[in-house]
Parts: C-alpha cells; structure tokens; sequence
C-alpha cells in the first residue's frame, strides 16, 4: 500500500466516525456544520494551499446558479467547471502548481457535485412550470417524475455546504443535493439502521482488500514502464495485463464499498423501500406523506441511492455495455443524465459521453486512448450480437462474449494505468494491438454476417414477446 493509499483509509476510517455524529444529530443545521466543516478541514488538510481551487470553484458555481437563475444556470456552470477543471490540471503549463493526487480528485467530484446542483435546479424549475400547468392533464406516472424533480431551491450558502460535504470527497458515490438535503431534514436518522447494511458490504469489501494487498506485493504498473518488461516473451507481456487489472479492480472496489460504508453510517442515502430507489437516482415514487402506519415496507430502508459498484456485475455480467453499468454507478448515473440524454447531436450521443468522461478523468492521453475505443467495442459487440446470437446458442454466446468482453476491459485498462500517450502505446504496440485487431475483426465479420433489418427486428420483438 502506497502513501497515498493510506491516507486515503484513514480519511475514509475518520469519516465512517464523523457519520455516527450526523446520524444522531436532529437539527438539520447541526448536521450541515458537521458535514461542510469536516470536508473544509479535510480538503486544507490533505490540499494546503491547493485548496483554494476547490473553495473557488464552489464559491463561483454558487454565485453562477443564484446570478443566472435556473432557465440557464445549468449550462453556464457545466461550461465553467469544466473549463475550469483543465485550467486546473494544466496550470503548471503557466506557472502554478502541479495538482496533487488528493487536490485533483477533490477537484473531478466537486465538478459532478456542481454541475448536477445546476442541473438540478434547472429541471427543478422546469417541473414546477409543468406542474402548475398542466397538473389536471398529467397522467399520475407524469406526475409522479415531475414531483421527484423538484426540490426546495438552495440557498447561496446551501450550495456551497454541498459542495463541501465530506461523505464522498475524496472517493465518490456522487450523489444528488436532493439527497444531501433529505439526509440533513431527516429527523428520523437515529433509528435508520446503519450497522447491518455496513456489515453486509463489510463482508465483500475483507475479500477485496486482502486480494488488493496481496496483489500490491507482486505486481507493478511501474515495471510494465521499465525496459527490462519488454524483454519479456509476448504472451507473457500480454497476458500481464489480466493480473494487473484485477489488482485495479480491488483497488476500486475496495474503495467504492468503504465509501458506501461511510455514507451508511451517515444515513445518506437512505430511502424507505416502498420509495424504490435507484442508484445515484434516488426514490422512484414520490410519497407525499409517508404514514409508517400504512404499510411495513415504509418502515424498511435501503441504501441503494449510493449503491456504487457491484464486484459481482462487473466480473461476471456477459457484455461490455451492462459491465460498464455496474462499475462506478453514480458516475455512470451522472454521466447518463447530464450529457447522455441532453446530447444535442443524435446518434453520437455515446461518444459524446466517453469524450466528456475521459476529459473528466484527466488530461493523459491514456484515458482517452481507452475512453474513445470505447464505442468501437460497444460497436463490434451490437453487431456480432445481431448477427450471431440466437436462441438456440444463448449460453453458448453470452460466455463467449464475456470471455471477450473481460479481455477488452483489461486491455482498456492499461491505458488508465499507464496513462502517457508513449507509454500506453508502447504497451499496446507490443501486444500487436490486440485489443483493437480484435475489435475491427468483429465489426467487419458483423457487417458481414448482419442480418435485414426486417428480420432483425421481427426477431428482437418476438424475443420480447417470449420475454413478457
């Protein structure tokens, strides 16, 4: 384990302490000071004089947001903390310091923090405006999302408590201000159970942990950065790159669940079951009053608002789309909501998102190397997907492409790993890019085999029918 890696456990061990306070606190104020006073303190610490981006940026998105109003807050503030977000990371081009570990992720999850409260207020607004009218002729599923929308507009101040929030600070989930501001006015938060579902992730995240640091004692990516790595036969060298991304995948896991932890012990997150909420979402159904005398299920909480990564749907999820769903979920929510869907050019919607995904990561050239590989993939897998997969070779398909699927997320991670434009390709290069040999072979066999969009379609309906 790294310096890094430890002060990254400690603070998160601190934080799983400081939850219990907020826990049994019933003053909403209480727990904002609690909460915006321990992320201050965390970020002037672990930042020292670096902290004055993070304190900048919440300062100005606050004043952007209550300046512009919600009819075009949202696009003001993406803009400005994104470009923000590279003038940070290429200061030291113009003289000012080279950000940190800890100051540059502070920096990428404050950014998902402000441009979701913008967009927040935004779509706030717009729902109010719908509500008012058009209440009368809204079907109840209608009405239902617009009630979800809506939130009680923050305060100059609120936002900046939000944006300083310790839970989440230094390793995510992101999660909405909604959220934030249910847990601060829950005056219930007392008797949430906490410790039972900490436990339950607790029992995932020893395994994890243990497989990380076993890992850590053998492998290196700074030995794949070394000459004497390439003297090395070139099975050898490729099939490298499968134990160093699972020792990644137990870096992040291992971090994602303590993070869930830590947010448990808080009680963010925490929604009554009949609610049915969803990651980084929050509730699905809107209860305007909940009575605990009306049904048992609204006595019954989960936490899987800030349900963040699943070990197992990463792992053993057969395709590379449902594999990215399950890593990283309330990114993958924040990236879904706020730059997928609003794409204003159509049918470029997913690179659209893996551009803004990658320039989110960081200005190596390595995250864009693998982020903008990405859609190829996704391609060669939709088109191998019609072209081949029937129901008569379901299984046979599905574990085929996860064997595929897995390879592609290993070789991608290499340039996550590696990060230099130099570095990543010398590694790819001396694998005869497989990775990408793989990914071309598969769409010029798909467009080959490819069957008429008629017969495709008529397919995938009946399919549905069986289905339903």
């Amino acid at each position: 384990m790294s310096p890094v890696e430890f002060v990254y456990l400690l603070m998160l061990l601190i934080s799983l302490a400081l939850g219990h306070l907020v826990k049994i606190s019933r003053i909403a104020s209480q727990k904002q000071l609690i909460c915006s006073g321990s992320g201050v303190l965390m970020v002037l610490i672990l930042c020292g004089r670096q902290s004055v981006h993070s304190l900048f940026t919440t300062f100005v998105t606050a004043a952007i947001i209550k300046l512009f109003g919600p009819r075009f807050c949202h696009q003001v503030v993406f803009a400005f903390c994104f470009g923000y977000l590279a003038v940070f990371r290429a200061g030291y081009y113009f003289g000012l310091d080279t950000p940190t570990a800890f100051s540059n992720v502070i920096q990428l999850l404050l950014t998902l923090r402000l441009v979701g409260v913008a967009f927040e207020v935004h779509d706030s607004n717009s729902a109010k405006i719908r509500c008012s009218r058009e209440e009368s002729h809204m079907s109840e599923k209608e009405l239902n999302r617009n009630q979800l929308l809506i939130i009680e507009d923050p305060s100059f101040l609120d936002i900046c408590h939000y944006g300083m929030c310790y839970v989440g600070i230094l390793t995510g989930p992101y999660y909405k201000y909604k959220t934030y501001h249910d847990m601060l006015h829950c005056k219930d938060s007392h008797s949430i159970p906490t410790m039972e579902p900490m436990l339950l992730r607790m029992k995932l995240l020893v395994p994890f942990g243990v497989l990380f640091l076993l890992l850590s004692q053998y492998l290196s990516i700074d030995y794949v950065t070394s000459d004497e790595f390439y003297t090395n036969g070139y099975w050898y060298r490729t099939l490298y790159m499968i134990p160093m991304f699972l020792w990644f995948r137990m870096r992040m896991y291992s971090a994602w669940l303590l993070s869930e932890c830590v947010c448990m012990t808080a009680t963010l997150g925490a929604y009554p079951v009949a609610s049915k909420p969803r990651r980084g979402q929050g509730p699905t159904v809107y209860l305007s009053h909940p009575d605990k005398n009306d049904s048992e299920s609204i006595l019954e909480y989960n936490y899987e608002t800030v349900h963040n990564i699943s070990g197992y749907g990463c792992d053993f999820t057969t395709t590379f789309r449902d594999a990215m769903r399950w890593w990283n979920m309330s990114v993958q929510w924040w990236l879904k909501t706020f730059v997928y869907v609003r794409c204003p050019i159509r049918g470029y919607g997913t690179t659209v998102t893996m551009a803004v995904s990658a320039f989110w990561h960081g200005i190596h050239p390595g995250y864009y190397l693998s982020f903008m590989t990405v859609p190829l993939m996704l391609l060669a897998e939709d088109l191998m997907k019609a072209a081949f997969r029937t129901d008569n070779n379901r299984a046979f398909y599905d574990w085929a492409n996860w064997f595929f699927r897995m390879r592609a997320f290993e070789y991608l991670s290499m340039g996550f790993l590696l990060l230099g434009w130099s570095a990543t390709l010398r590694y790819w290069q001396s694998t005869f890019f497989i990775g990408h040999f793989f990914t071309f072979l598969f769409i010029g066999i798909g467009y080959a085999y490819r069957p008429r969009r008629s017969a495709y379609v008529a397919g995938e309906r009946a399919t549905n029918a069986k289905q339903d």
